[in-house]
């Protein structure tokens, strides 16, 4: 059994130097080259055992972001990170004030019922709602997007703002807000390859992300790592080994720990590299690892890990009950696309996957619904470029 050393997610923002020696570099290169790789998919996607108790996580002190320049900038207080900061019938009453409505269709419901896909079978005002509710859920869970990265286009995403001072700041003002506690600045840091975080910080840096509850992001980027990491360990010898394998399950219970917490971006992360003509077959999941494996092993020590830095700092995260609607829903509509655009890796790993987390990918009549509901749109969209 491989047993990584401590390490591995030492905290190595705290040293006043942050050097990449020669093979980090050549690491750190690759996981840039895949995050690219994947920002079609991740920009198509959202348009619609380790010991993890050796983590030396110890910077946390309040949120103090630097003040940003000029009045346009947004304001980083970390209350704007709460859901629904706003009530749903102030939001509703506003969008009926300020915006022409067409008339409710017989078969439109309100928010509190059970619908399926937002804007076709709610009200106007309340898909609405579902939009600004979602919108609190994706910042709560760090999926923030910059408006650009790398000359790309990302999109518009309106949790830009938030990233956006620090996608320019310099590498002493990011390296002071990440030991600051600033969720902010540590997202940007994780899309900013020009800082030459060697891999030890960035770890560190996502894992202290995870531990606030701010997932997506920061799951993605431990996923490419441990990838990356099992193809270099993997075209080192031409074979599987115990340490290719203990990268991969590192990936799957990064991967596993989002599923059940209702985030799927790490599941898309994994599935959109693994898909790639160039990731070695013998190192997908249903080649590698088979049905009788050890991830639950890992998740549980990783998920350990988790509660117990919660518990150190007294932090109170919500539970899967206590989650807004728009979570849930949004979860299936993501679901929903990931049959779409990954359907056979997706059965793949669900072959794989511990009951718990295979169950939810199993989804519901309502993915189901979906998966029907946009797959005929895309075919007619096909059909009339033709």
């Amino acid at each position: 059994m491989y047993h990584p050393s401590s390490h591995d997610y030492s905290l190595a923002a705290q040293r006043k130097d942050l050097p990449l020696n020669t093979g980090s570099k050549i690491t750190a290169a690759a996981i840039v080259l895949v995050l690219l790789t994947l920002l079609v998919v991740y920009s198509r996607f959202h348009s619609d055992a380790s010991d993890f108790k050796h983590a030396d996580l110890t910077t946390k002190t309040t949120l103090e972001p630097a003040p940003p320049s000029g009045t346009d900038q947004p304001k980083h207080v970390f209350e704007a990170l709460d859901p629904l900061p706003l009530p749903k019938d102030r939001l509703q009453q506003g969008v009926a004030d300020s915006e022409p409505t067409p008339h409710s269709h017989p078969t439109r419901m309100a928010y509190e019922d059970d619908w399926c896909i937002s804007f076709t079978d709610l009200h106007p005002q309340d898909f609405a709602y579902y939009q600004r509710e979602r919108e609190d859920w994706d910042i709560s869970r760090g999926r923030i997007w910059p408006a650009i990265l790398e000359g790309r286009v990302i999109g518009n995403h309106e949790s830009s703002q938030y990233i956006a001072p620090y996608m320019e700041a310099s590498y002493d003002t990011i390296r002071q807000q990440i030991q600051n506690d600033n969720e902010f600045a540590m997202v940007a840091a994780l899309y900013r390859p020009d800082l030459n975080l060697d891999l030890d910080t960035q770890r560190a840096i996502a894992f202290r992300l995870v531990v606030k509850g701010h997932t997506s992001k920061a799951l993605s980027h431990l996923v490419i790592i441990e990838l990356v990491q099992a193809q270099t360990r993997y075209r080192r010898t031409n074979q599987v080994n115990k340490k290719a394998e203990h990268h991969l399950y590192r990936a799957l219970a990064f991967t596993v720990y989002g599923i059940k917490h209702f985030d799927l971006d790490p599941a898309l992360t994994y599935l959109g590299a693994v898909s790639t003509a160039d990731f070695p077959l013998e190192l997908k999941p249903r080649y590698a690892l088979g049905a009788d494996n050890r991830i639950q092993e890992y998740l549980d020590m990783l998920t350990q890990w988790i509660d117990e830095e919660r518990a150190n700092e007294n932090l109170q995260l919500p539970t899967t009950d206590e989650l807004p609607k728009a979570a849930k829903h949004d979860f299936e509509s993501r679901l929903a696309r990931l049959y779409l655009d990954f359907g056979s890796e997706l059965n793949d790993l669900k072959g794989v996957l511990p009951d718990t987390a295979s169950t939810l990918l199993k989804g519901s009549e309502c993915v189901q619904r979906q998966v029907t509901f946009f797959g005929d749109l895309e075919r007619r969209a096909r059909n009339r470029a033709r």
